[in-house]
């Protein structure tokens, strides 16, 4: 299996744990990245996700952040000419310009799922039936990688 976690995933164990949602997609993410080792599935990255890590306004958290993604990664998505002409064509589906990225890279790799913690992304792909990847929260995942 392969599973591409989006940015978002990779900050959510970072976020303050405020709101239950939140605690408890933190430890689904984790779960998820631990599960999926121990099964022996790939999670994959991309640019797109690097990207947005750099982002990180506050120096330490995006150092944190970025370790954390390099040694969870199998491998990383190089986008093509063809990825970015997908990502277009979901930016006209109303899939923002990120996501857009980030599922076009996943669908050209072959992707199982695509996980985030990104409702309106994960809506939006459902309603459209935009992909043949699963859009699905790491909460909502978490029982099919523990088969």
């Amino acid at each position: 299996m392969k599973i591409y976690l989006d940015t978002c995933c990779y900050c959510r164990p970072y976020d303050k744990p405020s709101q239950v949602k939140i605690a408890t997609e933190a430890a689904a993410v984790m779960a998820v990245i631990e599960s999926s080792r121990i099964a022996g599935h790939r999670i994959i990255g991309s640019m797109a996700v690097t990207s947005e890590l750099g982002d990180i306004p506050n120096a330490e958290l995006r150092e944190t952040v970025e370790g954390f993604y390099n040694n969870t990664v199998d491998g990383e998505i190089i986008l093509t000419a063809d990825d970015y002409a997908r990502a277009d064509a979901l930016r006209g589906e109303g899939v923002g310009d990120m996501d857009s990225l980030h599922l076009a890279g996943v669908e050209a790799v072959g992707a199982d799922a695509l996980l985030t913690t990104d409702d309106p992304f994960i809506r939006i792909c459902a309603r459209k039936n935009l992909s043949f990847v699963k859009v699905i929260n790491p909460l909502n995942f978490l029982p099919e990688v523990i088969k």
